[in-house]
């Protein structure tokens, strides 16, 4: 590979009311390296799981640290551990990111480290300014476990309990082979991409990055729409100009995205109903984290297999909503998207949100939402308060909608 095309695409932490994913897609065969010292292991692991986020304590030099697990993402460090534990460099890459922006990262090499009495040994890593970002300052965490550690493992979400299993004996697991997806995995960096059911009059099969980094449930990309679009799978309920993400390099250029319902999802014997979703401008469509509410997920990396199992054959997607979506620009939350048309002249992409309901949002607090409450929560009315482009103040009470009375702004039934 030419030092011209070697290169690694980062893309967008996606905020809508919560931080969703980072994914870092890094085609470089120095990712590949590394082995898991541990044998005939099965090991659990608490973790924390808050906003969609699972973030693992991860030890590395006799020291415990906390690490972001994200299949969508490879190795990374913050500055600050690199500086802790000096390990060999390996390289300089230039990166470029979803919004084109440019940047060198170093690649080293993580000599050893553990998760639980797992052991690693010779994984390579990119550094990154972690606590550069606001988003990831409030996160507190040290690094990311991506797809290239685990890719020797068989792991398991358990997110009501909390835990984490690692295994190499996935039999340990009572997995149900005739019920397991296959896995394939992409690229140096092992991203797990499993193929999923749509349904809308017509029917068809999508290929997804199962990619825990990002907090929802489903984002389709607007070049799969774009395909799906003639064949009646999608419902388009509103276009936006705006933005709802942050690139790791800078703020995402504003763009245009469409807002779709879909009726039915299908991922192994279960089936989701009433999903209202968006375009979005990466490469491909994703599932996210937002998938362990429902059930326990197995991703065998070995076998290539993925497993999810609900104690529902069928669950119900659809909830009450507010019409408009948040981003972070210069540590404010911000209007993103608007979808609603009764907001469209209201609301634009770019509005500093000051007060929601007598909280006001700002340097003392901002953490707190980013972290865990959630700053549109399950009440039906708000009383907002926001800054617009031109700097006045202005106050805008807002009601969420029912699926069915957004479906029929747009003259569409539920079948």
């Amino acid at each position: 590979m030419s030092n011209r095309l070697k290169r690694l695409t980062l893309s967008v932490i996606n905020i809508v009311f919560i931080i969703s994913s980072v994914c870092v897609y890094a085609q470089n065969p120095k990712l590949k390296k590394g082995k898991v010292t541990s044998k005939n292991y099965i090991e659990q692991v608490t973790f924390e799981f808050e906003k969609n986020k699972i973030v693992i304590p991860v030890e590395i030099e006799g020291k415990t640290y906390r690490f972001l697990l994200d299949t969508g993402a490879p190795n990374i460090i913050s500055s600050e551990l690199y500086e802790a534990i000096q390990p060999d460099h390996v390289a300089n890459i230039p990166t470029e990111d979803a919004n084109g922006m440019k940047q060198q990262l170093d690649v080293v090499t993580l000599k050893h480290l553990k998760i639980g009495a797992v052991e690693f040994e010779g994984f390579n890593a990119l550094v990154f300014d972690l606590n550069g970002s606001s988003i990831f300052k409030c996160f507190g965490i040290d690094g990311f476990i991506g797809s290239n550690l685990l890719r020797h493992s068989v792991v398991q979400f358990n997110a009501e309990d909390r835990l984490l299993t690692l295994t190499d004996q996935p039999k340990k697991l009572g997995l149900n082979e005739k019920e397991g997806l296959k896995i394939k995995l992409v690229g140096s960096q092992s991203s797990p991409y499993i193929v999923i059911e749509l349904d809308g009059t017509e029917s068809r099969r999508e290929t997804v990055l199962m990619d825990t980094g990002m907090g929802g449930f489903y984002n389709v990309s607007k070049r799969n729409y774009g395909i799906f679009k003639s064949e009646n799978i999608f419902q388009p309920i509103g276009e936006s100009t705006g933005a709802s993400s942050i690139s790791l390099f800078g703020e995402t250029p504003t763009n245009t995205q469409t807002r779709v319902f879909l009726p039915e999802l299908k991922i192994n014997t279960t089936t989701f109903q009433n999903i209202i979703t968006q375009t979005t401008a990466d490469d491909g469509s994703k599932v996210g984290a937002e998938l362990l509410n429902h059930g326990i997920m197995t991703i065998d990396f070995k076998r290539k297999r993925f497993y999810f199992k609900s104690t529902l054959e069928t669950i119900d997607m659809s909830e009450p909503d507010i019409g408009f979506e948040l981003t972070l620009k210069d540590k404010f939350f911000v209007v993103g998207y608007v979808w609603d048309t009764d907001l469209q002249d209201k609301l634009q992409y770019g509005d500093k949100i000051l007060e929601v309901n007598g909280v006001v949002l700002d340097d003392s607090n901002f953490c707190k939402y980013v972290l865990k409450d959630a700053i549109i929560n399950s009440e039906n009315k708000f009383d907002i308060s926001f800054e617009d482009n031109e700097g006045v103040i202005q106050n805008i009470l807002v009601n969420k909608k029912e699926l069915d009375t957004i479906l029929a702004d747009f003259n569409f039934q539920k079948n």
